[in-house]
């Protein structure tokens, strides 16, 4: 995954549209306005959603790009960059630009049988690869090879980034893989995480003086959820609490001996967001300033 320039992905986008192999990926559930209509579905791939029932009009499709006339793809980088909500937490419709040699119907075809991948207790679950809020998270969780398989005939994928940037993931670094993706039990957790990531690096950027997303990266969120998980924090709202208090102190925050008598404290009545509000100015502006974790001695 890489952040792209505009030109390279302008020119490379045009070549491929030339060539009939590029396509828009959009998710019209929740955006009646980019439903095609009966006619134009019939040059789309549409993708199967095994969980959901839905009309053809509502289905994930593939549309080709040609490049040309109201497909200008400059125009149409505009509009869904002005289209595109700031905010991590509503839905985002325009799931970006796809390459492929195959047919989309073909491709359409692929990507529907990922949505439900193999999990470790064998249980159903729809994996949202499709959506960009959940596919920029994957790079990090899944192996290359699985990467590959995921997206099989997919050669290059490029959507808008919740900062307006253009991303381009070539999943096929030195083979193509194909088949069903199965995950561990540590990759299916990290996947699950990615929705309380994305809440905790919205609350951050709402809160008063931060100065956006970037002070606030998926893999230090993503850590923090598993630290507090691991002390025993399980509603949302008290792992949101955990973490936000991470991002404005420091992430060895809770190593703090001022942290570690709350903590043993957790447990019955007493709740962590009950007792780090009996915290003080004081408390705070101390665990604030000691950064080092080695400072604290043994982990919890």
């Amino acid at each position: 995954m890489r952040l792209i320039e505009e030109v390279e992905f302008l020119t490379e986008a045009e070549r491929e549209a030339e060539a009939g192999r590029l396509y828009r990926l959009v998710d019209p559930s929740n955006a009646p306005a980019l439903r095609l209509s009966d006619e134009a579905r019939k040059s789309a791939g549409l993708i199967n959603n095994p969980f959901i029932a839905q009309t053809p009009s509502q289905r994930l499709y593939l549309y080709p790009t040609t490049g040309k006339g109201d497909q200008d793809i400059a125009a149409q980088l505009i509009e869904e960059r002005d289209r595109r909500s700031s905010g991590l937490l509503e839905p985002v419709p325009f799931c970006g630009w796809i390459t492929t040699k195959q047919a989309c119907t073909t491709a359409a075809a692929y990507l529907g049988r990922q949505l439900a991948p193999a999990t470790p207790d064998k249980k159903p679950a729809l994996l949202r690869f499709y959506d960009p809020r959940v596919l920029e998270q994957l790079p990090r969780i899944l192996l290359p090879w699985q990467l590959s398989a995921l997206l099989g005939p997919i050669d290059r994928w490029v959507y808008l980034d919740t900062e307006g940037r253009l991303r381009c993931l070539e999943p096929h670094a030195d083979q193509r893989r194909l088949g069903s993706l199965k995950l561990t039990t540590e990759q299916w957790r990290a996947i699950q995480r990615v929705g309380q990531i994305n809440r905790c690096r919205e609350l951050y950027r709402t809160l008063p003086g931060t100065m956006g997303l970037r002070k606030a990266p998926s893999e230090s969120v993503d850590a923090l959820i598993v630290t507090a998980q691991e002390v025993g924090l399980r509603e949302r709202q008290e792992l949101a609490t955990f973490v936000l208090h991470g991002l404005t102190t420091h992430h060895d925050f809770y190593r703090h001996p001022i942290m570690r008598a709350l903590l043993d404290k957790l447990g019955g009545r007493l709740n962590y967001m009950g007792l780090t509000n009996q915290l003080s100015d004081a408390d705070w502006e101390a665990i604030s300033e000691q950064r080092e974790a080695s400072s604290y001695g043994s982990s919890i």
